[in-house]
């Protein structure tokens, strides 16, 4: 059931990432200044939009006015908000720094959003200058290309090899850019749906520069919220099972989740996590020192710090070489379809001259 576990569908009503986020400002703001939860959410659900946030701040402050404590009216929105959010909140409760807790949260997440953007910025003109390549190499076949190979038939002519290679490979060429075409219509779809699909990710780490930054990031959003549960002295397995709740990446979740009953069974957590493939071997010599030392909530922020590094690293190579690339191949082949397309004609007009 795992395998094609896809959260995504199971409530329309779950506040979003950003929308997590915000409460989590909000609530992280309102502690800190010592002001009235209640009469602060029902204030801030006028001034938002949507709908779906208001209506959770404006229950939220009916709760508090009702006299429950914080706590407790978090608890009871239930799986409208995620579960690693309100694992915070109790911890922060109880440990005195619901503040601290949540504004480490929302720069957390908001980090996230912000390289998911960079990457989406880094993604968007290089998806649009080649669904612009595979509009054109169709309309090229359709318009061009077989009028131009009836002439050259019909009058007999010998072409060059490079016009016969092209030739050859436009077909395939053709399509591969009617797939490349269908693949970007389909990205909201597979955008909504891909995330919740487990053995979808691995596919998606292969590819190259992109599947290394997500990677990186989810990684580093795994030891960012591990080492905030475990600062709040959330037990171990419940920290897992709440980190695999909050994180993107479906099968990386799924370790989380298996890792956290082998460590309630007894087996040390750099063990179950070294037998696992979603988790990178530089990852368990670091868990290992904090088991050890213990000192695993530190462990997991220096972890955290080593793969936000990478993921910095990966942005910027991606930022500065895909476009280029992207670039390289269009001028490539519009220069190929010139060369191979239009030197027979050049034969072909001095003869009919």
């Amino acid at each position: 059931m795992d395998l094609f576990h896809w959260p995504v569908l199971n409530s329309f009503q779950r506040l979003s990432t950003e929308e997590a986020a915000e409460l989590a400002a909000q609530v992280a703001q309102l502690t800190k200044a010592g002001l009235p939860l209640g009469d602060g959410l029902r204030a801030l659900a006028g001034e938002l939009p949507g709908r779906r946030l208001p209506r959770m701040l404006r229950a939220m402050a009916a709760r508090l006015d009702a006299g429950v404590d914080l706590s407790a009216a978090i608890d009871a929105e239930g799986r409208r908000l995620p579960a690693h959010l309100r694992g915070l909140v109790l911890a922060g409760v109880r440990s005195g720094r619901l503040a601290e807790v949540l504004e480490e949260y929302v720069d957390l997440q908001r980090s996230q959003l912000e390289l998911r953007r960079r990457v989406w910025l880094s993604l968007a003109y290089p998806i649009v200058l080649l669904t612009l390549l595979a509009a054109l190499t169709i309309v090229a076949k359709v318009f061009i290309v077989d009028d131009l190979k009836k002439v050259y038939a019909d009058f007999g002519m010998n072409l060059p090899a490079i016009t016969i290679l092209f030739l050859g490979a436009f077909r395939p060429g053709m399509w591969l850019a009617g797939v490349l075409l269908a693949v970007i219509a389909a990205l909201p779809v597979l955008l909504w749906v891909v995330p919740g699909a487990a053995w979808v990710w691995p596919l998606l780490y292969r590819v190259p520069m992109v599947g290394p930054l997500l990677r990186w990031s989810h990684l580093s959003q795994f030891s960012r919220l591990m080492c905030l549960l475990l600062e709040q002295r959330v037990p171990l397995p419940d920290a897992l099972r709440l980190t695999a709740a909050g994180l993107r990446d479906a099968d990386l979740a799924r370790g989380c989740r298996q890792v956290a009953g082998e460590v309630e069974a007894g087996r040390p957590l750099y063990e179950s996590m070294a037998a696992r493939r979603q988790f990178p071997a530089s990852l368990i010599p670091v868990v290992e020192w904090g088991q050890r030392t213990p000192a695993l909530a530190d462990a997991f922020r220096a972890a955290a710090e080593m793969f936000e590094g990478r993921a910095q690293s990966h942005g910027t190579l991606l930022e500065a070489v895909l476009l280029p690339v992207v670039f390289m191949i269009i001028t490539a082949f519009v220069g190929v379809f010139v060369v191979a397309m239009m030197i027979p004609l050049i034969p072909l007009i001095q003869t009919l001259s």
